[in-house]
């Protein structure tokens, strides 16, 4: 197992050619950096700590080699086919060629245990994937893909774009990567099969999600196969993917690569989701989050670990309200807040004496459990210390729960989000 992980994703504003990665321009990279917790007896895999967490626009991907620099593996879904397909183009920024011996794809990997590479079964995309698996949904409603669909210039980007947080699914791709090596199987539900069908994998199949499969020439060639021509309408029309990699390939080896891209980091959309799930529409400049009435007041993110929306009104930069900082999953250690906390429980068979927190000695959630009709002077019929296991967040502390109680994890969700004081709003 790699010790440090780089988890990258790639969002673009698909300008020149829909179906073609190398036509596209980045709109922004992201890297969540984790690290495996060496303290303690780790369960399963290990424990994983988020160290930190980087956005990259078009202008600044010449940093994108010393952040992946530090990890052991470059995880990531769908990267050979789309994300560095897209990132190649931009050579003069930065060489590919060294990130490609570091890189597990859960897609690629997906597609070997599935079919030997040779094709691509429906159902591998990571919204999918994710609810296969019973991991939490996706925050947008459709994929990039459709979202984009007839875009052509920078101006139809901009109207059409969908809000989704890079974030999420960096973390989501993690949480899917970590859910397939710990239960050793691979579940997937295709268009015409609903129930989703599971793969137990052996050591085999296993090494294809651990070990990086392919050198940068093997890269290549992974990338001459793909030379389909797709027909595609204005200038992409009859375009052949095999003649933009040789293209590419010819102008590195002559020194002579010079991006054609033209750059968006002059101006971004603000980071402020609309009550319609949509993005705001206003640009912002100087590397500003959010235009000025956005700046002021917009509603917090939530904790989407949790599936639990936000009605609150935040300002400045954060993102989150007091309590959500506390307790949202994916908030970033700079930004979370510490102190000792204890909430009642009302879980139904155990929501009399039952409760749960924070506790700052051991900087992880904790929980009290009692069943209803127990003794409640005796010591808890369940007692969660956040020591053994580690409970680091709340999407931890409800899985633990609902084992503990063998109550269904909807119900422990609403339990977690139905008790909270008046003061943690502020």
């Amino acid at each position: 197992m790699p010790h440090t992980i780089a988890v990258l994703d790639v969002d673009y504003a698909r300008v020149g050619g829909q179906k073609l990665p190398e036509k596209w321009d980045v709109d922004v990279v992201g890297v969540l950096m984790v690290e495996r917790a060496t303290h303690g007896v780790p369960a399963a895999y290990g424990q994983w700590v988020q160290t930190a967490f980087h956005t990259l626009r078009d202008d600044a991907l010449n940093k994108l080699p010393a952040i992946l620099d530090t990890a052991d593996v470059i995880l990531g879904h769908n990267l050979f086919d789309s994300d560095y397909r897209c990132l190649r183009t931009y050579a003069d920024r930065f060489n590919l060629a060294p990130l490609i011996p570091k890189t597990v794809d859960t897609l690629y990997a997906a597609r070997q245990v599935l079919t030997g590479g040779f094709r691509q079964p429906s159902g591998l995309d990571l919204t999918s994937l994710a609810q296969a698996h019973g991991l939490r949904s996706r925050a947008k409603q459709q994929s990039r893909t459709q979202a984009h669909g007839g875009i052509k210039n920078i101006a139809d980007a901009e109207k059409r774009y969908s809000y989704q947080s890079i974030a999420d699914d960096c973390e989501l791709t993690l949480e899917l990567w970590l859910k397939i090596i710990t239960d050793r199987r691979l579940r997937f539900a295709s268009k015409e099969i609903k129930d989703p069908t599971e793969r137990r994998l052996d050591e085999q199949e296993l090494s294809w999600f651990l070990k990086p499969p392919l050198s940068h020439n093997e890269y290549r060639n992974f990338l001459a196969r793909q030379g389909t021509v797709y027909r595609l309408k204005g200038l992409a029309k009859d375009e052949s993917v095999a003649r933009i990699h040789r293209g590419i390939d010819e102008q590195l080896l002559s020194g002579s690569f010079q991006n054609n891209h033209r750059g968006r980091t002059f101006a971004s959309r603000c980071m402020a989701p609309t009550p319609d799930s949509d993005q705001c529409p206003a640009l912002v400049y100087d590397g500003r989050l959010y235009c000025r009435e956005h700046q002021r007041k917009r509603l917090c993110r939530g904790n989407p670990a949790l599936l639990d929306e936000c009605v609150l009104l935040v300002q400045g930069d954060d993102a989150h309200c007091r309590w959500h900082r506390m307790t949202a999953l994916y908030v970033g250690e700079g930004a979370r807040l510490y102190e000792d906390f204890v909430l009642h429980l009302p879980l139904p068979g155990w929501d009399k004496a039952s409760d749960w927190g924070f506790d700052t000695g051991t900087m992880s959630f904790f929980s009290r459990l009692r069943r209803n009709g127990s003794d409640y002077r005796e010591p808890p019929t369940v007692w969660l210390t956040g020591a053994s296991p580690n409970l680091h967040n709340t999407a931890d502390l409800r899985d633990t729960i609902a084992e503990a109680t063998s109550r269904p994890r909807p119900e422990v969700t609403s339990a977690l989000t139905a008790d909270r004081p008046a003061g943690y709003y502020k």
